[in-house]
């Protein structure tokens, strides 16, 4: 009987540890749908790997029990499934529209059967608490069954030898009347080897058998109420947990889905409008890599505060993963209120918000489709709004885009493109243009600017400006700089090697890069691989990658400045940079944009504009060098004021490395242009 009821309660035991690795496995759900990692799936896989030996390892009690097990094990296959496939999505370099459609599928996939697979093992853990029960049950009518047996005994041996052993017999009475009462530990004197002695002996056997059992029946009844009072807080909280996100408290993509499609029926039976929201933090995961994981919550947190605050009681907000939010707009009467709630929405980000030390300035970018214009199923909604959103992280960000339906076409584009760079990037395909530099009196070629070029086998000719910006969304430029400042110098050091003496190489540098706080060792790292000169190497960068964090962008610029490299303001005039940060930054030379070159004359603005910076760059110590230098008429004007360098169509265009080389470089020598 005691091995019976160990057996019941390490089963018990058993399904718990089931119960908690399938909360952990719900958990690593929720971080996936939070941080999109593949780390997060790689966790989910091994923690389904044990919820597999513990399966296998339980042994059912009776039918019911088998079926629940089964079930269990069934589910716990297609969560290996759904996790084999969204690791193929995850590890696959070229996406489209179809393979971020099976993202999102088979994450409510996992979603629901998460969801279904803590149901099946509350209703395994009910089932076998009542098989506890039901032994409890059991042992309790063995015991009485003995009593009453010992008490059918007592009446017989009180009928024929009451007289003689009235004394012991009241031995007996009074042992099983504490025995009734759960004294397992009495015990009746059995010095007689006669039918009482037996009977004393056999009393004294069974209640030793009962104070060693494992378990007292109270204990036993202890036992199962804590197991069914846990039972029920667990149910609670999967509920809890099955209709609201963890970290905001605000309701999750199921409890969202499920809105949607009530607010779809509801507006298709009263002809009405809806909208759907998709909106998304600008730059967040810059916040979480530099800043970290808690900061990148409180954030969230902070966002979903200031977001309730502004919608009206009626609209449902929603956090559906990492950055992502969603808001359903029911009573919608005109397009032009759901535009005016996304400038509200906007609107109550512009408070700085400070944060452990930090002060940081949120921005959001807002999709916005609206049934039924612009779809009739809740999948097809959200993706379109989804689309916009994206529409308006490309102009630029903390906005927002209505759905067109044109968008669909060009993200589609976008995808292919991304996935096609990121091949192109993994085979090295793009290619190094070279422009040469000269000085402006002696004509002799003192610098070459490298320029990024790429030959896209179907579309030809792709030029930075279009696949740039795609580099940098998709976190693909550090990768993109890396090779292009490696290819650049492993060339123009075979050329110094050659005879170009103290040939100046150029290389622009994107305000994303800067960003990244391991940017001086990555182009350390380059130096030391290719064996290139740091005094030869100069830097280009813009005045926007000062602007946006001006006191990070000179700190990141003065450990470069200290490796010996050269640092050159690109586009110098085109932005809005202060002269009090301008005196700062450990710059060695000042770039003129083509676009004031192009006008250049004496009576223009653009002349005004270019003697300015010249004057500046000169009371600087700086060497000023202008761009897009096509006329001689320009050049005598910018060698008049004081300008250094020129580059430009007129003295020689981008070209590659065997053209350079043949055209300009002469062995031993330095190169000279005759005066155009």
């Amino acid at each position: 009987m005691d091995t019976h009821r160990a057996s019941l309660f390490k089963r018990v035991d058993a399904i718990s540890r089931i119960q908690v690795e399938t909360n952990a496995l719900r958990s690593q759900f929720r971080l996936h749908e939070r941080y999109k990692d593949l780390e997060s799936i790689e966790r989910g896989f091994r923690i389904q790997r044990q919820l597999k030996t513990y399966l296998d390892e339980l042994e059912p009690f009776g039918q019911d029990e088998q079926t629940y097990i089964q079930s269990l094990r069934h589910q716990n296959e297609s969560i290996s499934s759904l996790y084999k496939r969204m690791t193929y999505v995850h590890s696959t370099p070229k996406l489209s529209v179809n393979r971020l459609n099976s993202h999102n599928y088979l994450l409510d996939r996992l979603d629901t059967t998460l969801l279904s697979m803590s149901e099946e093992s509350f209703r395994l853990e009910h089932r076998a608490l009542a098989n506890a029960q039901q032994y409890m049950q059991q042992k309790a009518a063995i015991i009485q069954s003995v009593l009453l047996s010992l008490a059918i005994l007592i009446a017989i041996a009180t009928f024929l030898t009451l007289r003689l052993f009235r004394r012991r017999l009241e031995q007996i009475e009074t042992g099983i009347q504490e025995l009734a009462q759960g004294n397992t530990s009495c015990r009746i004197e059995a010095e007689h080897s006669d039918e009482i002695g037996s009977l004393a002996v056999h009393f004294n056997e069974m209640t030793e058998q009962l104070e060693h059992s494992t378990v007292s029946i109270d204990q036993l009844k202890t036992e199962v109420n804590k197991r069914t009072s846990e039972l029920q807080k667990q149910k609670h909280t999967l509920k809890r947990l099955a209709e609201q996100d963890s970290l905001t408290g605000l309701s999750n993509r199921s409890l969202f889905m499920r809105n949607l499609d009530l607010t779809i029926q509801r507006c298709r039976d009263h002809q009405t409008l809806a909208a759907i929201f998709f909106i998304d933090l600008d730059k967040f995961k810059q916040i979480n890599d530099s800043l970290g994981h808690s900061t990148g919550d409180a954030v969230l947190v902070e966002m979903a505060n200031r977001f309730n605050k502004t919608l009206r009681r009626s609209d449902l907000l929603a956090r559906i993963g990492g950055d992502e939010f969603t808001v359903i707009i029911d009573q919608l009467y005109q397009q032009d209120d759901a535009a005016e709630l996304a400038r509200k929405l906007i609107a109550s980000l512009e408070v700085p918000y400070e944060y452990d030390g930090h002060t940081l300035y949120l921005n959001a970018s807002i999709g916005i489709s609206i049934y039924p214009n612009d779809g009739s199923e809740a999948i097809e909604l959200i993706k379109n709004a989804d689309t916009a959103m994206y529409q308006a992280k490309q102009t630029g960000g903390n906005c927002f885009n209505f759905y067109s339906k044109g968008m669909n076409q060009h993200a589609l584009t976008w995808l292919e493109l991304e996935g096609d760079l990121r091949e192109a990037l993994k085979l090295k395909q793009l290619s190094i243009y070279y422009q040469p530099q000269f000085d402006i009196s002696s004509h002799q070629l003192v610098g070459v600017e490298a320029l990024v070029r790429w030959h896209h086998p179907k579309q030809g000719l792709i030029t930075p400006d279009k696949f740039i910006p795609l580099a940098e969304e998709k976190g693909l430029i550090q990768q993109l700089g890396t090779q292009v400042l490696e290819q650049a110098c492993q060339q123009v050091k075979i050329w110094l090697d050659q005879g170009a003496t103290d040939l100046l190489l150029a290389v622009n540098i994107s305000a994303k890069q800067l960003e990244h706080q391991q940017l001086p060792q990555q182009i350390q790292n380059v130096l030391k691989k290719t064996g290139y000169p740091p005094q030869l190497l100069e830097l280009e960068i813009t005045e926007s990658c000062v602007l946006n964090d001006p006191e990070e962008a000179i700190q990141q610029l003065n450990q470069l400045k200290h490796h010996g490299l050269r640092l050159a303001l690109d586009d110098f005039g085109t932005g809005y940079s202060s002269l009090s940060y301008l005196k700062r930054l450990p710059l060695t030379k000042l770039k003129i944009d083509k676009s004031f070159v192009e006008g250049l004359n004496e009576e223009s603005d653009d002349y005004s504009i270019c003697q300015a910076i010249i004057a500046l760059g000169n009371s600087l110590k700086l060497t000023v060098i202008a761009e897009g230098v096509e006329q001689q008429d320009q050049v005598d004007m910018l060698k008049a004021e004081g300008c250094s360098q020129v580059q430009g169509y007129l003295f020689g265009k981008p070209m590659t490395a065997n053209e350079f080389e043949q055209e300009y470089l002469r062995l031993n020598s330095r190169c000279t242009v005759e005066e155009h």
